[in-house]
C-alpha cells in the first residue's frame, strides 16, 4: 500500500518562493500551492491540509486574517501553521502567533531550517485552537465590499491637499509652525467628492473645512487608511461630520492583523480612552475591507502591501487621467533585509505600484545617519525617497511623515539635500515638501 505523505499548502503571492519551498519539500510530503490567502482558503475547505505555509504580505487577503481563519469555528481542526515571511518586525511575529500561527520563519530561509520546523510542527499534537469569538477566525464577515459606484463620465476637477503631514506624534510650537505638526492626513478632492487618505490630526481641521464648505449639505466621502497605527487614525474620533445623520463615508482598508477594521476603530473609541462610542455617531458608516481594486465612481482605487511592522499598504489612485500614489512607512526591501533575488522583486513590485505617477506622496521620515540607529522601524530616508523618483518615473514627489523631532530649520536643509540627490540624479522629478495646508493642482 502506498504511504500516505502530510499533505502541505504554500501560499505565497510570489511564484518563485512558492516554487522553492515546493521543490525542498515535495520528496517527504504532498505539496499544493495558492497564490494569496483567499485562494488557499478556498483550497484548504476541499483539500484540508495538514500544515499550511502562508507569507504576510499578500492580495486579497493577507496571512494573518489566514491564520484566524483557519484556527477559527471553520477552520479545520488540528491544522499547523508556519508563517514564512520577509518582515523581520518582532511585531509581525507576535501577531501572527497571536492570530494562529504555530511557528515562523525568515525569508530567505536555509533549506534545513524550513525542513526542520516542518518535520516539529508535524510531527507534534495538534494545537488546541483558539477560543472563538465574534472577531476570531472565519466565524465574522472579515469584508463588505459595496456595490462599484456608477461611473461619472464628467471630466472633474483633481487636488491634493495635506491637512497632515507629521510622522509618528503631532508636534507644536514655533520650531514647526511653516511645515505644521498634525500627523497624518491627505485629501485629494475629485470634484465634489472627498477622498481622504489617513486620519491623523489632520483630519479634525479637514473635517472643520468640510463644514462650513457643505454648509448642512450632505457630505458624502471615502476613507482610506494605510495602517491603523496611532499616528494614523487618532484624529478619527474629532472628525466632525461624523457626527450629523445627513452625511455618509465608506472607510477603506485591508483586515487587521487579530481583529476586523470595525472592530479596530470601535476598540479606539471604547470609553476608556474616549466619552463617544463607534455605534454612537450619527452618520452613515461602512467599514470595507480591500480584497483588490476599488470603484468609487470618481476613481479606481488600489493598494499593494509596504513593508513596515503590521498590515499596512499604500494606496493608488487613478482618477480624470491622473494617478496619484500615496506610500507611507516604509522600509526597503533590500535595505532592510539585505540584497537578494526576493527583496529585489519585492523592492521592484512597489516601485512598479508607484511608476508614472503625475504626484507621488512618499514618505522619508530619516535621513541616513538617524537611519543607522532606526533600522527596523519601518521607515525609510531622504536617499531612498530620491532613488525611488528617479527609478519610478514620477512627475512629482511630496515628502511626508516627517520626523517630530525635525524642525522647520532641519527640514529645510534636509530637503534641499534630497531635491539635490533628484537633480543628480538626472531626473526631471519635482520634488517638494508637504507642508500642513499645502493645495497641490493636478
Amino acid at each position: 500500500m502506498a504511504e500516505i505523505k502530510p499533505r502541505i499548502l504554500v501560499v505565497d503571492d510570489d511564484a518563485v518562493l512558492r516554487s522553492l519551498a515546493t521543490d525542498i519539500l515535495s520528496d517527504d510530503y504532498e505539496i499544493r500551492q495558492a497564490e494569496d490567502g483567499l485562494d488557499a482558503w478556498v483550497k484548504v475547505q476541499s483539500w484540508k491540509p495538514d500544515l499550511v505555509i502562508t507569507d504576510l504580505m499578500m492580495p486579497r487577503m493577507h496571512g494573518f486574517e489566514l491564520c484566524m481563519r483557519l484556527k477559527g469555528p471553520q477552520g479545520i481542526a488540528g491544522i499547523k501553521i508556519l508563517v514564512s515571511s520577509s518582515k523581520p518586525f518582532a511585531s509581525d511575529k507576535a501577531q501572527a502567533m497571536e492570530a494562529g500561527a504555530d511557528d515562523y520563519i525568515m525569508k530567505p530561509y536555509a533549506v534545513g531550517n524550513l525542513q526542520g520546523k516542518v518535520r516539529a510542527l508535524l510531527s507534534a499534537g495538534p494545537a488546541a485552537p483558539p477560543p472563538p469569538g465574534p472577531e476570531n477566525g472565519a466565524g465574522r464577515v472579515c469584508r463588505a465590499p459595496l456595490p462599484p459606484a456608477p461611473a461619472k463620465r464628467d471630466v472633474l476637477p483633481v487636488s491634493v491637499r495635506f491637512w497632515g503631514t507629521r510622522g509618528s506624534c503631532p508636534t507644536g510650537g514655533l520650531k514647526t509652525a511653516r511645515y505644521g505638526g498634525n500627523t497624518a492626513c491627505t485629501e485629494v478632492r475629485i470634484g465634489d467628492t472627498p477622498v481622504i487618505i489617513d486620519c491623523g490630526t489632520g483630519l479634525r481641521e479637514l473635517g472643520c473645512e468640510l463644514v462650513r464648505e457643505f454648509a448642512g449639505r450632505p457630505i458624502e466621502g471615502h476613507i482610506f487608511v494605510g495602517h491603523t497605527h496611532w499616528d494614523h487614525i487618532q484624529g478619527f474620533p474629532f472628525f466632525t461630520p461624523l457626527y450629523s445623520p445627513r452625511n455618509s463615508f465608506n472607510i477603506y482598508s485591508v483586515c487587521g492583523a487579530h481583529s476586523g477594521l470595525r472592530s479596530i476603530f470601535s476598540d479606539s473609541m471604547a470609553l476608556d480612552y474616549f466619552p463617544v462610542p463607534l455605534s454612537s455617531l450619527a452618520s452613515k458608516l461602512s467599514f470595507v475591507e480591500m480584497t483588490g481594486p476599488v470603484d468609487i465612481g470618481v476613481a479606481k482605487v488600489s493598494f499593494h502591501h509596504l513593508n513596515h511592522p503590521g498590515p499596512c499598504i499604500g494606496f493608488r489612485i487613478e482618477t480624470q487621467g491622473k494617478v496619484i500614489t500615496y506610500l507611507s512607512d516604509h522600509e526597503g526591501f533590500r535595505k532592510l533585509g539585505g540584497d537578494s533575488d526576493m527583496s529585489r522583486r519585492q523592492d521592484a513590485e512597489v516601485a512598479d505600484f508607484a511608476r508614472g505617477s503625475d504626484l507621488l506622496i512618499r514618505e522619508a521620515q530619516y535621513t541616513e545617519e538617524e537611519y543607522a540607529s532606526r533600522k527596523g522601524w519601518g521607515h525609510s530616508t531622504y536617499d531612498d525617497a530620491a532613488r525611488f523618483a528617479a527609478e519610478t518615473g514620477v512627475k512629482r514627489m511630496a515628502i511626508f511623515h516627517h520626523d517630530p523631532e525635525h524642525t522647520d530649520d532641519i527640514l529645510d536643509t534636509n530637503m534641499e539635500y534630497c531635491r539635490g540627490l533628484v537633480k543628480n540624479s538626472g531626473a526631471a522629478v519635482d520634488c517638494f515638501a508637504a507642508r500642513d495646508g499645502l493645495k497641490v493642482d493636478l
